[in-house]
C-alpha cells in the first residue's frame, strides 16, 4: 500500500501543478478518471474488442490518502472507439500517463494477433513506451484485474511492481511495450511475454507472474514454464538474479546458489556443416543454503560444488534452446540477429527461411560458476548420531 500511496501523491501533485499552471488544455482532477491498467479479449457475444480498464480514483483528506479503483468493460470495433465511448460511463475523459500494464488474453495473442490491439496505444500522446506487457494464462485477460486481492490494493500498480522486483526471482522476462514492439521489427530475434495469472488457496486470491509467452512475429505460439524461462534469460544474456540449485547423484537438490551476476556470450561460427553458435557464460553466485548434513568441509568442495552446477546449468540451457527450436521454431534467444550483424554474408542466405534454419541450428553450451561467498560461516550443521 505505500508504493500505491506514493503513486497516488506523485498524481495529485503533478494533476495540481497542471491545474496551476493555467494551460490552454488543462484538466482538473475532478474531470479526469486515471487509467493503472488494460485488459484486452475478445467478447464472446460477438467476437469483437473487448476492452477492460482499471480505474484509480483520488480521494485525499487532512489526515491520510485512499486509493479506490474500479473496473469497467467495453465492447467494440477498434482501441480509439472503444476509449472514447468509455466517456459515457465513466462521465470522466480517461487519462492515460499513468498506466502500468497491458494484458492480453492467450485467445487474441494467438487468434488474432497483437500488432491491432497495441498499435494505437504506441500512437497515443499521453501512452508512455515503459508499460509492462503480459498474456494471461486464465480464460480471459479481465479476470486478472477484475481480482480483488486481500491486499485490497490497485492490481496494475501491483504487477508493475511485481515487474521491478522479478530479477531477484527470473522465473519470467521483464518486457516493457516499447522493447515488445522493437523485437517484432528486428532481425533474426522473437518477440517474448511474460505470463500472469491467478493463484489460489484456501484464504485468498492473487495474480502471479511466471513463465513466458512465445511468439513468431505478433502471434503467440506457445509457452515456457518458471523454470525454462530462467535458463531461456540465462541463453539471452538477461539473467538478473535469481537461484542455481545443485543436486546431488540422485537427482535432490542439495545447495542453493544466489546468481550475483551473470555474462553470456552468443558466438557465430561458420563451419563445413553451416552456420553454429556457441555460447559461453560465467556466473557469479553465493552459496546460501546446504541442504545436507555433511555439507563441504574446504576449498576443493566448493570447487565441485562449482563443476555440478555449471554441468547443470549447461544442461538446462541447451535443453530449453532444443525444446524451443523444436516445437514452436521461434528465435526468442536472438541468435538471428547476431548472425546478421556478425555474419552479414551468410545472413543475407538464411534470412528468409530464418524459422527453418534457427530450427536445425547447431547450438553448444560451456558454462563456468563461480562462488564468491559461502554466508557467515563455511560449516554445515551437523547432527549427532
Amino acid at each position: 500500500m505505500l508504493q500505491v500511496k506514493r503513486v497516488l501523491l506523485k498524481l495529485i501533485v503533478l494533476l495540481s501543478l497542471v491545474t496551476i499552471s493555467g494551460c490552454w488544455n488543462y484538466a482538473e482532477v475532478d474531470d479526469l478518471s486515471i487509467v493503472a491498467g488494460v485488459a484486452i479479449d475478445k467478447n464472446p457475444a460477438d467476437g469483437k474488442l473487448l476492452l477492460t480498464v482499471e480505474l484509480v480514483d483520488t480521494k485525499s483528506g487532512p489526515k491520510q490518502m485512499q486509493a479506490g479503483y474500479k473496473t469497467i468493460s467495453l465492447a467494440g470495433d477498434t482501441m480509439f472507439d472503444i476509449v472514447r465511448k468509455m466517456i459515457s460511463m465513466t462521465g470522466k475523459k480517461l487519462f492515460w500517463s499513468h498506466a502500468k500494464v497491458i494484458i492480453i488474453s492467450e485467445e487474441v495473442a494467438r487468434q488474432e494477433g497483437v500488432v491491432r490491439f497495441i498499435d494505437w496505444v504506441t500512437r497515443d500522446t499521453e501512452t508512455r513506451a515503459d508499460v509492462f506487457i503480459f498474456v494471461s494464462k486464465e480464460k480471459t485477460a479481465r479476470e486478472i484485474l477484475n481480482l480483488k486481492s486481500t491486499l485490497d490494493s490497485i492490481t496494475s500498480f501491483e504487477l508493475a511492481q511485481m515487474m521491478r522486483d522479478e530479477k531477484y526471482a527470473s522465473s519470467a522476462p521483464v518486457v516493457e511495450i516499447w522493447d515488445f514492439i522493437n523485437k517484432l521489427g528486428t532481425h533474426g530475434k522473437s518477440a517474448i511475454a511474460p505470463l500472469v495469472y491467478i493463484h489460489h488457496n484456501d484464504k485468498d486470491n492473487n495474480e502471479r507472474v511466471g513463465g513466458t509467452a512465445v511468439f513468431i512475429k505478433d502471434r503467440m505460439v506457445g509457452t515456457l514454464s518458471d523454470e525454462e524461462s530462467k535458463y531461456m534469460l540465462f541463453a539471452k544474456n538477461d539473467i538478473k538474479g535469481g537461484v542455481l540449485p545443485v543436486k546431488d547423484e540422485a537427482g535432490k537438490p542439495i545447495f542453493s546458489l544466489e546468481i550475483i551476476s551473470n555474462e553470456t556470450k552468443i558466438k557465430p561460427v561458420l563451419t563445413k556443416e553451416g552456420v553454429q553458435i556457441q555460447i559461453n557464460t560465467v556466473t557469479h553466485t553465493g552459496l546460501d543454503e546446504v541442504m545436507s548434513s555433511t555439507g563441504f568441509t574446504n576449498f576443493q568442495s566448493l570447487k565441485t560444488i562449482e563443476q555440478r552446477a555449471a554441468e547443470e546449468l549447461e544442461k538446462n540451457i541447451l535443453a530449453v534452446i532444443q525444446n524451443v527450436q523444436r516445437k514452436y521454431h521461434s528465435d526468442v534467444f536472438g541468435f538471428g540477429e547476431v548472425v546478421y550483424e556478425r555474419m552479414p554474408k551468410a545472413w543475407r542466405t538464411m534470412e528468409k527461411q530464418w524459422e527453418n534454419e534457427f530450427s536445425k541450428l547447431v547450438v553448444t553450451v560451456k558454462s563456468k560458476v563461480l562462488i564468491d561467498s559461502s554466508g557467515k560461516t563455511q560449516r554445515s550443521i551437523r547432527v549427532g548420531d
